[in-house]
């Protein structure tokens, strides 16, 4: 980890000494994990004359509007590539690590000249050079606190401060489901507890993430447990939601976040999937699992990939009717 960590800073701060930037890539889907890391990152690159730069295609969602530092974030725009090209040094993919998963930024991520990757998701592979994947790590926000911190040693000199720590923490706090998940660890405690020496509000970080809700989210969440489907003895449970039913409800894909989490809970079940209309002719599908089921290792025959018990993947070019069916017989195999 230590010899990583050295390459990347090494790098970081070779880039600072020549012109273009560092391009920092989260996923598309953004989540608290995604977000929170890069902009901590962001914020601590700039603070050494190190150029960076975190272009996003979508939406923050509401959840994650509270963050410190989202006035650093710039709009992917296609027009602008040739330009957006000529200043990219390194394209770093963070809590990803491929360009298959930045969405229509793919485009200026396949023209850099040189990638690097800080992941934490065993789909991620082994690490190499440049090339960060920690499947020990329960959150890409472990990671990036591990790296600022050995910057900090390396310089000498303080790059954390209440924003950064506020960003990190609520990128750990939303990996590990408020420190419950099982891929929580005393190295994720022993981070949370350095990133609480300073006045961080962990109460509004929970309450942003897991507690506020909405009227709307309520009624479309009431809806999807009535329609959820249960099958194998009740070991298995579907739901899904299509543009209409989201239109119906007026509700957006934020609103879904977090309800497969409720369906996975529900007694003897071993394994929940959630498939979600997202595009035309797209489907992604959430995946939670126990033990007994490999969720990553489900969603890999799909191109997809996460944790062994918390992952995802796409569908294109099939009905939500067709999605079920297939996911019912494949998943029903491995039960």
């Amino acid at each position: 980890m230590i010899e990583i960590m050295d390459q990347l800073v090494e790098r970081f701060l070779e880039a600072g000494k020549k012109p273009g930037s560092i391009m920092l890539y989260p996923h598309v889907g953004i989540d608290a994990d995604a977000l929170g890391s890069s902009l901590a990152l962001l914020i601590c690159l700039r603070k050494i004359n190190v150029q960076a730069r975190l272009l996003l295609d979508e939406p923050i969602p509401d959840k994650l509007k509270f963050l410190p530092g989202l006035d650093l974030i710039e709009t992917f725009n296609e027009d602008d590539l040739d330009k957006l090209a000529l200043d990219q040094q390194i394209a770093l993919t963070i809590d990803c690590s491929e360009g298959g998963r930045v969405g229509r930024r793919q485009a200026l991520y396949e023209r850099a000249g040189e990638f690097a990757v800080i992941d934490h998701h065993v789909s991620g592979g082994e690490s190499g050079h440049l090339r960060w994947i920690d499947h020990q790590a329960a959150a890409s926000g472990e990671m990036v606190y591990d790296l600022i911190h050995h910057l900090q040693q390396k310089l000498g000199c303080e790059l954390l401060d209440e924003d950064t720590e506020t960003l990190l923490m609520t990128a750990i706090v939303s990996d590990t489901g408020g420190f419950v998940y099982s891929n929580t660890s005393a190295r994720t405690f022993r981070t949370a507890a350095n990133l609480m020496d300073r006045e961080i509000d962990l109460r509004r970080i929970t309450y942003q993430l897991f507690d506020r809700t909405s009227q709307v989210r309520l009624r479309l969440m009431g809806r999807i447990f009535t329609d959820a489907r249960f099958s194998t003895d009740g070991r298995l449970v579907m739901s899904a939601v299509n543009r209409e039913l989201l239109q119906e409800y007026g509700a957006t894909d934020t609103d879904v976040e977090g309800v497969i989490a409720h369906l996975r809970n529900v007694a003897g079940v071993e394994v929940a999937f959630l498939i979600r209309e997202v595009g035309e002719d797209t489907l992604r599908v959430n995946i939670r699992s126990s033990d007994s089921f490999n969720a990553a290792l489900f969603a890999s025959q799909f191109g997809g990939g996460g944790h062994p018990k918390a992952a995802g993947m796409q569908l294109r070019h099939m009905t939500i009717e067709q999605a079920e069916d297939m996911i019912l017989t494949k998943a029903g195999e491995r039960l």
